[in-house]
């Protein structure tokens, strides 16, 4: 796994030419994970996330709302959201 340590990596990690999903997790407390799968567009600088616990999806998120609206900045900045290796 690697830890992401900033907007910008989260960028470069979920960018895919072919736009296949990247696949990420928030550490949680006793070593569970919340799994994210995460798509950044760099044409439209806009964010999907699939929330694997249910499978809810949010889309085209600007980096504001990528922030108000999910966990995943708040995971970054304290040093809890990471990239799955497989």
């Amino acid at each position: 796994m690697k830890k992401i340590t900033s907007i910008d990596e989260l960028k470069k990690e979920a960018s895919n030419a072919n736009g296949d999903y990247s696949d990420f997790f928030i550490s949680l407390n006793f070593g569970a994970r919340s799994s994210k799968r995460v798509f950044y567009d760099t044409e439209n600088e806009t964010f999907n996330v699939i929330n694997e616990i249910d499978y809810s999806y949010q889309d085209d998120l600007t980096e504001e709302q990528l922030r108000n609206e999910t966990h995943i900045v708040y995971a970054i900045e304290n040093g809890a959201f990471y990239k799955y290796d497989f």
